[in-house]
Parts: C-alpha cells; structure tokens; sequence
C-alpha cells in the first residue's frame, strides 16, 4: 500500500515536471534564431515526449543500458553517414558505376504516366511549400533520434537498437547496389533541364559548394526519405502513448508526401521506399531476435566436426574456442 502511494506521488512529480517543460520548451522554439533551424526543429520533437510522461520508467539497470544503446546509436550513425559521403565522393571519381555498368532508369522513369507526381503540385502554395521543405531536410535527420531518446525514458533498450538498425545501419549498407549500379534522376532536375519545365530546386538554399552535390541527384530509387520515415511509423504505431504515436505517423507521412510534392522522388520511388523500409524492419527484428551465440556454437561444431570426421561424438562446450570460452 505504501509503495504504491509512493509511486503515486512519483508520477505526480514526473506529471508536473513534463508539464511545466512545455513552457520553457516553447519559450526556446520562439527565441532560436532562424539559421539554426535545425535545432528548432529538434525542439519540436519533443513535445510527444513531454506529454507522454505516463509511460517513463526510470528504472537504473534499463536507464543504463538505454544510455550504452544510445551511445551505440549515435555512434553507427555517424559512422554511416561518413561511409555514405566517402560513396557519394567515390562516385563522383566513377560516374560510371562499380565494374563500369550501370542502370539508367531515366527513361522508364519518365514513360511511366503521372510518375512525376506534378498532378500534386497543383495544390501547392507558399506555406505548404514551406512546411514540406522543413520537414523534408530535417526530418530524415532526427525522427529516429528523438524516438531513441523516447525508448531511453520508457525503460525500452532493445527498442533503441532496433531503430538503430532497422532505420539507418541496415538502410544504409543495402542501398548500397542501387547507388553503385542503378542511376536515376531527381524529378525536378529532369523537368528543368530536359524537357523544359519551370522547376527549379526546390531545396537550392540548404545545398553548399562543398556538398557532393552531383551524386545525390542521381539516387531516387527506392527513396530514403519514404523508407526511414516508414520504420519510424512503423515503430512509433506500436507505442501506447497516443502523442508518439499520431505525431511522428503524421510528420513522417508528410515527410514521405514531401517527397513528390517537392518534385524530388518519383511515385514509384516511393513505393519503393515503404517495401525496402519494411523489409530493413523485419530484418532487424530478426537480427535482434536471434541468439547469436548459440549460432556461432552450433557453427562451431560443425567446423570440429567437420575437422574431425573420425570423432563420432556430440561436441561439447570444453572443447569450444571462441571468446565466451571459459578457459
């Protein structure tokens, strides 16, 4: 009775201290100054966490372990995002793909009708496009981090590497072939230059000189955007806080629509984009799933079997060599 009161109070005090953060919260979305928008945005993740201070778990061992998951989040991440500008670099040297072959699809692209996703542009206007391009450049950076950090408050560690893999890792390394052998063009880029529309870059101002520019317009399928917000919505439907869950499904719904409105991605890109999204998901919960050392053993085992045919007895643990050995 008396812990339970005890927790009572607790979550009372955790209530308030979300409430009142709000506040502050709001007072540094208004005052951050407009070139650090990044941040600003950052900012505005947090509010889903805030409100859904039901659900934190402050329990020590699952904090701990959340904070070593996370710094192992942060980490991989940057780690594919460098081997990803090391590709775009390399790619640059060799315009014409690993091996020399390569898959143009800017023609099929093209011949495909409504493929070009103008017929969403009749809808746009000043504050629409405003809203997709500040969702678009920012939102692919930090959905997955702030549903991290939300995993890291809920006591939910498994959670934070699955997004960790699921969402960047696995994404990354088997985009791979599509970058190295398939070559097609951004939708504004073809309608610009080839056929003569009034479309420019619709996200010029946030490019540099120094950015690996060229290699970046020629990747559309399957699209990035539409497959890491689709494991983010995937993963934010499956948390019983209603903020999480309706927030980053509607932010990452309009991140992946902001694709063909702002004439980057084509329709096809973005089917694309949600079944290579959902793959990378049920791999990762896969990989998460599997007992990784009873897979080396029973690997290990059929090496010493294998090395020694004569032996026609069961392997056991003694005579195992890898590093969880007890010797």
């Amino acid at each position: 009775m008396i812990s339970h009161q005890l927790d009572s109070i607790q979550q009372v005090k955790v209530a308030k201290t979300s409430i009142y953060l709000i506040l502050p919260l709001t007072a540094m979305i208004l005052v951050v100054p407009s070139q650090w928008e990044r941040l600003q945005f950052f900012l505005l993740l947090l509010y889903p966490i805030l409100l859904s201070y039901n659900y934190y778990n402050f329990d020590r061992q699952l904090l701990k372990k959340s904070l070593i998951f996370l710094g192992i989040f942060l980490v991989a991440n940057l780690t594919t995002f460098l081997v990803h500008v090391w590709q775009l670099i390399w790619e640059m040297s060799n315009p014409n793909g690993l091996f020399g072959w390569k898959l143009y699809l800017n023609p099929l692209l093209h011949s495909i009708p409504f493929n070009d996703g103008m017929w969403l542009r009749q809808f746009a206007t000043p504050v629409l496009d405003r809203f997709f391009v500040y969702i678009y450049i920012h939102g692919f950076v930090f959905c997955l981090f702030v549903l991290a950090i939300y995993y890291l408050l809920t006591g939910q560690p498994k959670k934070i590497l699955l997004a960790m893999f699921a969402g960047h890792v696995l994404q990354y390394v088997l985009i791979m072939p599509f970058h190295f052998w398939v070559d097609g063009h951004q939708v504004w880029w073809i309608q610009n230059q080839w056929f003569g529309y009034q479309f420019t870059d619709p996200i010029a101002g946030y490019r540099t000189v120094t950015e690996p520019i060229i290699p970046s317009l020629n990747h559309v399928f399957p699209s990035m955007h539409t497959s890491i917000a689709t494991v983010t919505i995937l993963l934010a439907w499956r948390e019983s806080s209603k903020p999480i869950k309706y927030f980053f499904a509607f932010l990452n719904t309009g991140i992946i629509i902001s694709t063909v409105y702002l004439g980057i991605h084509w329709v096809i890109d973005i089917f694309g984009g949600i079944l290579f999204g959902y793959v990378t998901l049920k791999l990762a919960e896969k990989m998460i799933a599997t007992n990784w050392k009873l897979v080396f053993e029973r690997s290990e085992n059929r090496v010493l079997a294998y090395v020694y045919p004569l032996r026609n007895h069961q392997i056991n643990q003694n005579q195992t060599f890898f590093w969880w050995d007890s010797k």
